[in-house]
């Protein structure tokens, strides 16, 4: 990418300070905290994968994973929209 002039002072002023510039912060108070809490749904989920009988279950993503970069996945958009629609009927009962 080339930095332009418009791009160059865009970068300059991303910290306003000459403090800034230089460490890339200021020391000072810290005014809040943030804190992140996981839903039970996500840590069931997680629990239900690490107890999962799928032992191959990293190779899978993998080999996914490969053949995204590779070019040659494919999506069965009937077998999702299928998927879907059972999933839909269970709930519904």
């Amino acid at each position: 990418m080339k930095i332009d002039q418009f791009h160059s002072n865009y970068v300059q002023n991303t910290f306003k300070t000459n403090d800034e510039r230089k460490n890339g912060h200021v020391d000072g108070k810290t005014v809040g905290k943030s804190t992140v809490e996981i839903s039970t749904q996500a840590k069931a989920l997680v629990k239900r994968i690490s107890e999962s009988e799928d032992s191959n279950f990293s190779e899978k993503v993998e080999k996914i994973r490969r053949s995204i970069q590779e070019g040659s996945y494919s999506v069965d958009t009937d077998r999702i929209a299928d998927k879907i629609l059972e999933k839909i009927d269970e709930q519904r009962g």
